[in-house]
């Protein structure tokens, strides 16, 4: 997105000088840099009332309306904006700063801060009544979020109706064939895993679905600690990277092959999508896990790699079960743990349910609406950080 109006620098002059090259503009920075951009770059990025605004929508010039050899007639820099004079006579200015930043490296992409057992000590915790009341604290939640795709929230009210309440802070809660919101509560009629006693291996939520949930949060009613049941997290881009390193080959399998996973329910619903397990991005960062093994249907592949595949998702479910890669964290009444389903995997130990019942409230939100918040509130508490490129999860 090009947002000149927002962009702005403490920095009086980003740089030096700037000029026409043809049909670049060439920066000079100090220390004897010298950047450029291209001038129908710069052209397509002017955002006057003629031009119209790419942030809202009303926008007016497209990119055929921009001479492939256009060119500046005349450039005035100052130290905070520029104003460029083109051949037709149309006059556009931009920020200063953004020109200097496009110039100089590009957006800025987000970098996830891997983790693996050693999550316990950098794990945000955030108090309910101050993500609900304050927009600060929610957008260092957020940032956590971001970060390590994971955060806690404190001092939830162990009633029903909190768990809508701290979600939709975060985004629009999303409506799924569940409801809204869902709970889990272990019952011997159980109709998904999650309401049986049993062990589940770390998975992402619902990858049978086109676009599966983005965040999910679950809020702990009743949890019988002691009893079993203690949740165990996985950084998806970490066991990602692992692969990798460790086993280049099926990492590479994983990222172009296209597993299926499927669920129904006869006569109410019937998912099915055909996706990678790893995503990744046009540079080749990790973007994006799915990956739930109890969804799994019978692949198709050719005969050459159909073993080959199956080996891939073994090895990684190896990393995923490896007490080394999990945080584990037994969750206690008035605990929310809202997470990042295309990043982090969660699964959880048995429990004996004649003990206790276990009873989680869980809900979902969607990336973008997360995203949103996070840019929005990045605008006030860290303007700096509103651009960043964020992963988009495992869209394919």
């Amino acid at each position: 997105m090009l947002d000149t109006p927002k962009q702005s620098s403490s920095d009086p002059r980003p740089f030096r000088a700037m000029r026409a090259e043809g049909d670049r503009i060439a920066f000079d920075f100090d220390g004897g840099k010298v950047a450029w951009l291209s001038s129908r770059w710069l052209r397509l990025a002017c955002e006057c009332e003629i031009c119209g605004d790419t942030a809202s929508g009303k926008r007016w010039l497209t990119p055929a309306d921009v001479p492939a050899r256009i060119r500046p007639t005349s450039i005035d820099a100052s130290a905070s904006e520029v104003t460029v004079t083109w051949e037709d006579g149309h006059v556009s200015r931009y920020a200063a700063r953004f020109l200097a930043d496009r110039a100089g490296s590009g957006a800025v992409r987000f970098q996830p801060d891997l983790w693996d057992s050693d999550l316990g000590a950098r794990l945000g915790r955030f108090a309910f009544d101050a993500v609900v009341e304050d927009d600060e604290t929610l957008f260092h939640s957020l940032r956590a979020l971001r970060d390590h795709g994971i955060a806690m929230l404190t001092g939830v009210p162990a009633e029903t109706e909190a768990t809508a309440r701290v979600a939709g802070r975060y985004g629009p809660i999303r409506e799924t064939s569940y409801g809204k919101v869902f709970d889990l509560i272990s019952r011997p009629d159980a109709r998904v895993a999650g309401e049986t006693a049993r062990a589940q291996i770390p998975h992402t939520d619902e990858p049978f679905r086109y676009s599966p949930p983005g965040f999910i949060f679950f809020h702990a009613i009743r949890t019988g600690a002691g009893a079993g049941g203690t949740s165990l997290m996985v950084d998806g881009f970490h066991v990602a990277e692992l692969m990798r390193t460790g086993t280049p080959k099926l990492f590479e399998l994983l990222t172009r092959h296209g597993v299926t996973f499927h669920r129904e329910h006869a006569g109410e619903v019937f998912f099915s999508a055909e996706a990678h397990v790893i995503s990744l991005d046009a540079a080749g960062q990790v973007t994006g896990i799915r990956y739930n093994d109890r969804c799994l249907a019978p692949q198709t592949a050719p005969e050459d790699e159909i073993d080959g595949l199956i080996e891939a998702l073994a090895e990684l479910t190896r990393l995923i079960c490896d007490p080394q890669n999990q945080f584990q964290h037994q969750l206690q009444p008035g605990e929310v743990l809202v997470f990042d389903n295309q990043r982090v995997m969660h699964g959880r130990s048995a429990f004996d349910p004649t003990l206790a019942v276990r009873h989680l409230r869980s809900c979902n939100i969607d990336r973008d609406g997360v995203h949103s918040a996070l840019r929005t509130l990045a605008r006030r508490f860290a303007p700096d950080e509103a651009e960043t490129v964020l992963y988009q999860g495992a869209i394919f």
